[in-house]
């Protein structure tokens, strides 16, 4: 197995690296900005991926030297995976080499969820990505802690060895006479950063639940006011035939009246269908596109906003904030689902009214 380049880098320079990652992401949360927020939790979750990587390769190279006496503890596409992806990374390190505690493990997976929510499709909620990224920073200082004296070429380095810059970029976390104990040095600097990032479990808390119900009470208002459905039924329907579309299983229908528009427009051999051809061909589309719906099943409906108002009675509940988090991003995951179809409807409905509007006219 290759080792990564990270491995390659002194002791002294992962631990410096990491204490930079902190404390630059510490400052972007402390202004309590949600986009200053956001780049938090993406620096956050740069250093805790490189962090568990670390791990996970010494724990590899560690069973692939041992399997040539004894047989190995992990198999290569097992390895693999673990490399690859973020989540897999943190249920190696919370099951087989135990470096994580379960409410940190709970926490890093609702930290990749956001994180690349924000990272890949620029999207986050703002009202939440502040106790999100001061969760998740904490958890990161535990994990930094844990592993600042396991990896790397050494436990300890001679100050001797370091620039007077070096020795100048780890000064304000933590005492290093002679030379840098990183167990000990690390334990310092978490205390320091923790401080600089207070943490109320209340205040997130109540951000969590304050936003759950602010999006739940903004359905019920769309729900008479743009939806028109004055019936659980009727809202049933609505979804269903939102689901569907989002589905994109009309357009698949589709392509055979698409083979035909082509022929019209010249941009396919042939020549021009028929006028019995094209309505032949409507029809069957029309037939196949009702036998489609009404055998669709979609995964959600009515009956997820009764699951997320249940799931809302255990978030108001007092419990330990990791378990907050887990419910909460139960429930937001569950919610998107409602408020993407929703506003799929809504947006169906203004075009169908505008359009109306514009035969009325005359346009």
């Amino acid at each position: 197995m290759k080792r990564n380049k990270l491995l390659a880098r002194k002791s002294f320079d992962r631990f410096a690296g990491a204490l930079q990652h902190l404390d630059v992401a510490s400052d972007l949360i402390q202004f309590n900005d949600h986009e200053r927020s956001r780049m938090a939790m993406i620096l956050i979750h740069s250093l805790v991926e490189g962090l568990m990587f670390c791990e996970a390769i010494g724990a590899f190279d560690h069973d692939l030297y041992v399997s040539r006496i004894t047989p190995p503890k992990y198999s290569a596409p097992y390895r693999d995976k673990v490399l690859r992806y973020f989540d897999e990374k943190v249920e190696f390190c919370l099951k087989e080499i135990n470096i994580l505690s379960e409410p940190d493990a709970n926490v890093f997976s609702i930290l990749n969820f956001y994180r690349n929510a924000a990272y890949h499709r620029d999207r986050h909620n703002p009202n939440v990505i502040s106790p999100i990224a001061r969760s998740a920073f904490h958890a990161a200082l535990r994990l930094f802690e844990r592993t600042a004296g396991s990896s790397g070429d050494s436990s300890r380095t001679s100050m001797e060895s370091v620039t007077e810059e070096e020795a100048a970029s780890i000064s304000r976390f933590c005492k290093a006479k002679g030379f840098v104990d990183y167990e000990k040095a690390s334990k310092e600097a978490v205390l320091k950063l923790s401080q600089k990032v207070p943490i109320s479990l209340a205040e997130i808390r109540t951000a969590l639940i304050s936003d759950i119900e602010n999006r739940v009470l903004h359905l019920e208002r769309m729900k008479k006011n743009s939806l028109y459905c004055e019936t659980k039924n009727e809202l049933e329907k609505l979804f269903k035939k939102a689901a569907f579309e989002l589905k994109g299983i009309d357009d698949d229908l589709f392509s055979e009246i698409k083979q035909l528009n082509y022929r019209i427009t010249g941009q396919r051999e042939g020549g021009k269908p028929e006028k019995e051809e094209y309505l032949s061909a409507e029809r069957r589309y029309l037939k196949k596109l009702e036998e489609a719906f009404q055998s669709f099943k979609p995964k959600f409906g009515v009956a997820t906003l009764d699951i997320i108002n249940e799931k809302m009675q255990a978030l108001q509940a007092d419990a330990p904030l990791e378990f907050a988090l887990s419910q909460y991003l139960e429930i937001d995951k569950l919610l998107v689902e409602i408020e993407i179809m929703a506003f799929h409807a809504e947006r169906r409905i203004d075009e169908a009214t505008q359009m109306q509007i514009d035969l009325e006219r005359g346009k």
